[in-house]
C-alpha cells in the first residue's frame, strides 16, 4: 500500500502518479458513496490482479489492508497493490466518499 494526500499528487501531460503506476490507462473505476459505517466487499478476500488507486473526496473511514486498519480521511490517496487483501469501511458518523479506478494490466 502507498499512502499520500492531494498535495503529494505528481502528473504528466496525460496521466496522474506516473511515478508510481507509469503510463498505464485506468481499467475501470468510479465514484461511491458509503453510508455511515458501510463496509465495502463483504467477502473474506478481495484482491486484485492490478493497482486500485483510492481518492477520498469526503468523509473519513477505516482501509483494513492484509489485516492491518488504516485510517483514512478527506484528502488522501491511497494506492493498493496488486495481491493486497483490502476493504473499506466508512466512520458512523460521516459517509465516505470516494473515486477509485483499477490500472490495465
Amino acid at each position: 500500500m502507498k499512502r499520500m494526500t492531494l498535495s503529494d499528487l505528481t502528473c504528466s501531460d496525460t496521466r496522474l502518479l506516473p511515478g508510481h503506476l507509469g503510463e498505464r490507462k485506468v481499467a475501470g473505476g468510479g465514484v461511491y458513496v458509503f453510508g455511515p459505517g458501510e463496509t465495502a466487499h463483504p467477502e473474506a478476500r478481495h484482491v486484485h490482479d492490478t493497482e486500485e488507486v483510492f481518492i477520498f473526496i469526503q468523509g473519513r473511514g477505516v482501509l483494513p489492508v492484509d489485516g492491518k486498519e488504516y485510517p483514512v480521511n478527506t484528502g488522501e490517496v491511497v494506492i493498493i497493490e496488486p495481491g493486497e487483501d483490502h476493504h473499506l469501511r466508512a466512520s458512523h458518523d460521516d459517509p465516505l466518499v470516494t473515486v477509485w479506478y483499477l490500472m490495465e494490466k
